[in-house]
């Protein structure tokens, strides 16, 4: 930073686009907004990226928080807000105090906070995914050995029974996990 940018206390920066300056106000113009707004909200997000990435970074290992010392902080809820949290605590099946760090984690982050249930479902169904693997590396390796392989219409329904199975599982945990935090 040179000296003139640390003594500017002034809100305001001038920047030479160039040949930029023609398209730029071109697809301002495209999207309703003056370039000076547009150019400003583009910096926000940048901006925003890299707290978000700091905020990431105090998160990077699942280990280090099990383990990390951990400091108390309380909060004051009224009578319905406990309530509406332990009925959604006790819907996913864990404690409000849980369901207040998983809340509060998924917000900083920006990443799911999967449930113990959510887990299982997808490690079941990327288990079922390997099966419909399997069966195909099975065919495959007939196929090049010379080996007619009769693929009949109902190993194809089986194995499309399979992908359905593991395609509903997946969307349900999905679904699961971004209306947890959808408070009606």
């Amino acid at each position: 930073m040179s000296k003139k940018e640390e003594k500017d206390p002034s809100p305001y920066m001038n920047i030479y686009l160039g040949d930029l300056k023609t398209p730029w106000v071109g697809y301002c113009s495209s999207v309703g907004k003056k370039p000076g707004a547009a150019l400003r909200e583009a910096i926000e997000k940048q901006l925003a990226g890299l707290q978000t990435d700091k905020i990431k970074a105090v998160f990077e290992s699942v280990e280090e928080i099990q383990h990390e010392a951990k400091k108390r902080f309380e909060i004051m809820l009224t009578n319905s807000e406990r309530e509406a949290l332990a009925i959604r605590a006790k819907e996913e099946n864990t404690s409000g105090r849980q369901f207040v760090i998983d809340a509060l984690r998924a917000a900083l982050t920006h990443e799911p906070q999967l449930s113990m249930k959510e887990i299982e479902i997808l490690g079941e169904s990327n288990f079922q995914l390997l099966a419909v693997g399997r069966n195909l590396n099975q065919i495959a390796r007939r196929l090049n050995e010379g080996k007619y392989e009769p693929v009949t219409v109902e190993r194809i329904a089986e194995l499309r029974k399979i992908i359905d199975a593991h395609v509903q599982k997946a969307s349900d945990s999905i679904r699961a996990n971004i209306e947890r935090w959808n408070l009606k």
